[in-house]
């Protein structure tokens, strides 16, 4: 049985003074959440950044292994003032972090990829955007690659007809342009999950992320929702943190069968009927384009040839992905039921 809000978990000991020791019993001012899977490669950095992000407010880690057990194992060994979660299993992005968020005790909740390596500052940065930005509900940082120039992260945007069209078309209208304005705070329509701090009433008020989305898109719907409901949301220049880790999986066929997953499960929520099968048409009409292209043109063009292999399961084999992640037919319980070359 889960332990009760609030109640001691794992690790749950009061942190030192290197994260901000919690002044007359009043808590931390920031709960970071990291919900892990298979993450011993890259978990140290993420972690160990931590400190150096964060040197002006008091702090606590949350963190759920949804993996092997073995990011768990290292943290626990590694790092004792981490509060460990008692894994569920692998229940995905969303549910890992609504687990987290029913142990956090600050009003202000800081979700953290495990390979996200936060800048010097940059959780500072984050609480200062409260401050400067009050009437927001959420402040989001900017990703970088590890050359140290903006990454396509900072290209998310939340899913439309339109852009689908160009992605059909040959190119994204959203990432096909300069990322620009990122050295000034701005006020935007989505923010990127992976290093973005929400105000717990906020977070309340949306009822966490739906975890109906397993993963890849569950930020977006979350960040639609409150926008819907009036919120502003603010991209904070000064917030910034290397994500690189898992960019070799970039042209991994998985990462596209869950991406476009994640597309199709925020259209079942969020558009008309007609609009689903429009946009499944349109994905489907991208995979297959790109995967002729590589195949005819991949000997000359090695970006071509990868951009073949990671549409390969989502042209060849749309029934798995159109239903999104619905309980019955959706794509969980179609992997389950049968092996999938390719993956």
């Amino acid at each position: 049985m889960m332990p009760t809000k609030g109640a001691d978990i794992p690790g749950s000991g009061e942190l030192g003074t290197r994260k901000g020791q919690f002044a007359n019993g009043a808590g931390p001012v920031v709960s970071i959440f990291i919900v892990a899977y298979n993450s011993t490669d890259f978990i140290d950095e993420c972690i160990s950044a931590v400190a150096g992000a964060c040197t002006q407010h008091s702090y606590e880690i949350l963190l759920v292994d949804n993996g092997d057990g073995s990011t768990e194992r290292l943290v626990a060994e590694r790092y004792p003032d981490v509060r460990i979660a008692p894994s569920k299993g692998n229940v995905g992005f969303a549910a890992g972090n609504n687990l987290l968020a029913e142990h956090a005790r600050a009003n202000l909740y800081l979700l953290l990829n495990p390979d996200m390596i936060c800048q010097p500052g940059a959780i500072d940065a984050l609480v200062a955007g409260t401050q400067a930005h009050p009437d927001a509900a959420a402040w989001g940082g900017v990703s970088l690659g590890k050359d140290g120039r903006p990454d396509t992260g900072n290209a998310l945007a939340v899913p439309t007809l339109h852009e689908l069209f160009s992605v059909a078309m040959g190119k994204s209208s959203i990432g096909s342009g300069v990322i620009a304005g990122l050295e000034e705070d701005a006020e935007v329509d989505v923010l990127m999950g992976g290093l973005v701090m929400i105000r717990k009433s906020a977070w309340d008020e949306a009822n966490g992320l739906d975890e109906r989305f397993f993963l890849y898109c569950e930020e977006v719907d979350l960040f639609y929702r409150l926008r819907q409901k009036g919120h502003k949301l603010w991209r904070i220049c000064d917030a910034r943190g290397v994500h690189d880790a898992a960019h070799g999986q970039s042209f991994s066929p998985r990462r596209q069968l869950y991406r476009t997953t994640g597309i199709m499960e925020f259209a079942r929520h969020h558009w008309s009927l007609p609009a689903i099968w429009l946009a499944g048409l349109l994905i489907w009409f991208a995979a297959v384009t790109r995967l002729v292209a590589g195949r005819l043109l991949g000997w000359m063009k090695p970006r071509l040839r990868k951009l073949a292999e990671s549409n390969v399961v989502v042209a060849k084999r749309p029934w798995l992905w159109f239903h999104g992640y619905h309980p019955r037919r959706g794509l969980l319980p179609q992997l389950e039921n049968k092996k999938v070359p390719g993956l």
